[in-house]
């Protein structure tokens, strides 16, 4: 039967966006998985997409990267829009105010992940350094689940059976239904606080981010080791970002571009 042209439109997007948010070169196979598609279906949307130099293809390896036509379009919509220099300026206000590490989180919808895109780091010597050539579960940390309380339900419970044995947190996740009570408690306040839930000894706190038509882009937050954490200095810290996450939102509901793995590099 004979594909509806806008069934394959937004096919070549997901495979585009699966590709970009992967951050690395993907076999056809593990593209196809990671955005949810038949592998044949990938497979051709590629060879399409090729031929633009949208993507390119390793000769020996047969992954696939982004092409030149993608990366330059990539380059016009960060440099024609507002977002990565006001991330840029809010991860500042942050750590001046709070006088620890602030990030900066992007959630990759495709593949159902966070990448860290950017962190401002305080003058502390002890401070957590958040990786940003690597992708999280969105199950563990304030990062993460700031954003998963905000997605619905199936799509979480989705991560959830996907990634509940991976132990990318210091304990196992608890069981389902204690989990939606807890991101439903994070979406009721509105942002998330951790301690040493990702990582050993660390203090988060995160608010989500909004764009066009209130879908969640990503998180943005502040991080110190728990041994500097106190009630006070965190009631402090969830004031600040629940501002800069409100200030963020507004502009990225009317930027032109909200994607640039380049922020504050």
């Amino acid at each position: 039967m004979k594909e509806d042209p806008n069934s394959t439109l937004l096919r070549s997007v997901r495979v585009l966006f699966g590709l970009v948010e992967a951050g690395r070169p993907m076999t056809v196979s593990r593209l196809a998985n990671a955005v949810d598609l038949p592998a044949s279906t990938a497979h051709r949307i590629l060879n399409v997409l090729r031929q633009g130099d949208y993507v390119t293809q390793d000769a020996d390896t047969g992954a696939y990267s982004p092409g030149g036509a993608l990366l330059r379009m990539a380059a016009l919509m960060a440099s024609s829009s507002e977002f990565p220099p006001v991330v840029n300026a809010m991860l500042r206000e942050l750590v001046e105010k709070s006088g620890e590490s602030a990030f900066y989180g992007a959630f990759l919808g495709e593949v159902g992940r966070l990448k860290f895109v950017a962190n401002l780091h305080s003058h502390h010597a002890l401070q957590y350094v958040m990786r940003t050539d690597q992708t999280y579960s969105l199950l563990w940390g304030a990062s993460g689940r700031s954003i998963a309380a905000f997605l619905p339900q199936s799509t979480v419970a989705e991560l959830y059976a996907r990634e509940k044995d991976l132990a990318e947190g210091t304990a196992p996740l608890p069981q389902w239904d204690d989990l939606w009570s807890d991101l439903q408690q994070i979406r009721s306040a509105g942002y998330c606080t951790t301690n040493g839930q990702r990582f050993e000894g660390s203090h988060a706190i995160a608010a989500p981010i909004r764009g066009a038509d209130d879908a969640i882009i990503g998180c943005i937050g502040i991080s110190m080791p728990s041994a500097r954490r106190e009630p006070a200095k965190t009631e402090h810290c969830v004031t600040l970002v629940l501002s800069a996450a409100s200030q963020l939102s507004s502009v990225a509901r009317c930027a032109i571009g909200t994607l640039n793995p380049d922020f504050g590099r």
